[in-house]
């Protein structure tokens, strides 16, 4: 990978402006309290959004800085963009989730910025201390996200049960990474690429599997996925949609850096694992979710299955199959962030619509949203004209041109699956409710924005070719 000599500072213009952005807007909230909150809010909202316009005039070409440890290409300009997208819809959603005095938190929309500040660094990482530096950045904030509503037992067992799960999962990869520096000399992806040359020890092997640990924990991919149906259950929604698609896509922003980028002549190594991982998330996501009646935790168990659905466009270890990849990581971010967002939607007028009975009849109480929610479910499934229909399929061709027959039978058959539980929360919206309908108040605009523009996107992201050829083009490395 050949990089061009420029200047540091504007390779890194996108993470200093949400640096600076942040510690901007901690002295704002420091100083004026609750008064500040929905200037911060906003603020940040701003920054969020000039950063994305930040990364989106990046040069095209690959730009290597700070000694080879941070890396600036069309593969981390493309999971940037999906990340800040997501993190600025979230703060659009906050401006009416935060109503509630109790929400009232200047510090949100400040972890929200430091949050993405790491996950950018994950992004860009090219060596396994950066890469390991923007990964607690962004985990210590969401610790605090997952916990922030203070008076919420649950919340407060969210957020220590992912404290202590993510603590471990961070002693695990920093051990991987300490035995691949112990096997190779040195901590640099291109360094260890250039060394696995020569060949591989089996405690490099071993490094390697640490690190992907620690990786897929983030992804909550299984085996490492039980946290993940309790958080997301437990945190506040607006939180646990930040983190179902923000998360999820740094995380698969460092796995295909590393394990396609940089390590192809290990692929025979890493393919099995990877394969088992890919097979056991979707076969356990997909299963366990049939049996759920809390929409939170349905959607975390799907939030599973998908996870190795995107693992199989990894399994190739090409750079189409990791294009697959990319577009299957915009299109869930779309169709999930929308999914979730209505539940936030009805929760910030306090309806408490975790519960799958609740949505019972939502079809005639709340038109707009049991619509959108219909679609986001279609897509989930994989329904076409969907952007899942087509991320499903670009995934499964990368496996077909690769022979992988065994991973795309399994996706296949969870795929069928997956229908029942998607299905299913439709069928219990257009179920007509016992009794009168309740009016309920109406959506605020900024929810309604999103609502409406993700459903537009989950519709309509699948039908517009340039997408996957943005994600094709993402991954010439």
């Amino acid at each position: 990978m050949t990089g061009v000599a420029l200047p540091a500072l504007p390779t890194i213009l996108p993470e200093l402006i949400l640096a600076l952005g942040a510690l901007a807007m901690l002295m704002v909230g420091a100083f004026q309290g609750l008064r500040s909150v929905n200037l911060v809010n906003g603020a940040a909202f701003a920054i969020l959004v000039i950063a994305a316009l930040a990364v989106a005039f990046q040069p095209s070409e690959t730009v290597v800085a700070f000694n080879g440890s941070f890396i600036s290409d069309g593969f981390g300009r493309f999971m940037k963009i999906v990340t800040l997208t997501g993190a600025a819809a979230t703060l659009a959603l906050a401006i009416d989730d935060m109503a509630a005095a109790r929400q009232k938190r200047f510090e949100f929309a400040i972890l929200i910025l430091l949050s993405s500040l790491g996950m950018l660094l994950m992004i860009s990482a090219n060596d396994l201390i950066a890469l390991y530096v923007g990964l607690e950045l962004s985990s210590l904030s969401l610790y605090v996200l997952a916990a922030i509503d203070r008076d919420n037992a649950k919340a407060s067992e969210a957020g220590l049960k992912y404290f202590v799960l993510g603590a471990l999962s961070s002693g695990m990869l920093l051990y991987g990474a300490s035995l691949i520096y112990g096997f190779t000399g040195t901590v640099s992806f291109a360094g260890i690429a250039a060394f696995l040359k020569a060949g591989s020890g089996t405690g490099l092997i071993f490094g390697l599997v640490f690190l992907m640990a620690g990786l897929a924990f983030k992804i909550s991919a299984v085996p490492f996925h039980m946290w993940t149906p309790d958080v997301y259950e437990g945190a506040p929604t607006i939180v646990t949609t930040f983190m179902s698609v923000a998360t999820k896509a740094a995380a698969f922003a460092a796995v295909g850096r590393v394990f396609v980028a940089t390590l192809p002549s290990l692929e025979a190594q890493w393919y099995v694992p990877l394969a088992l991982i890919a097979v056991l998330s979707m076969s356990i996501g997909n299963v366990v979710a049939i049996t759920q009646s809390n929409l939170k935790r349905l959607l975390a168990y799907s939030g599973i299955a998908h996870a190795g659905f995107i693992f199989l466009g990894i399994l190739p270890g090409t750079t189409d199959g990791l294009a697959a990849s990319l577009f299957y990581i915009a299109a869930y971010a779309a169709m999930n962030f929308g999914a979730f967002a209505v539940v936030t939607a009805l929760d910030a007028k306090g309806e408490h619509a975790d519960d799958l009975s609740y949505w019972t009849g939502l079809f005639y109480r709340r038109p707009f949203l049991a619509t959108t929610m219909t679609i986001f479910m279609l897509s989930l499934a994989g329904i076409p004209p969907t952007v899942g229909f087509f991320a499903k399929l670009f995934v499964f061709q990368a496996l077909v041109t690769a022979h992988l027959w065994i991973p795309l039978i399994v996706g296949i058959l969870t795929t069928v699956i997956s229908l029942y539980y998607y299905l299913r929360v439709i069928v219990v919206m257009v179920t007509v409710p016992e009794g009168a309908p309740v009016e309920r108040e109406r959506v605020g605009l900024p929810m309604t924005l999103v609502v409406g523009l993700s459903a537009l996107g989950t519709t309509l992201m699948g039908l517009v070719p340039q997408v996957f050829g943005w994600a094709l083009q993402a991954t010439r490395f």
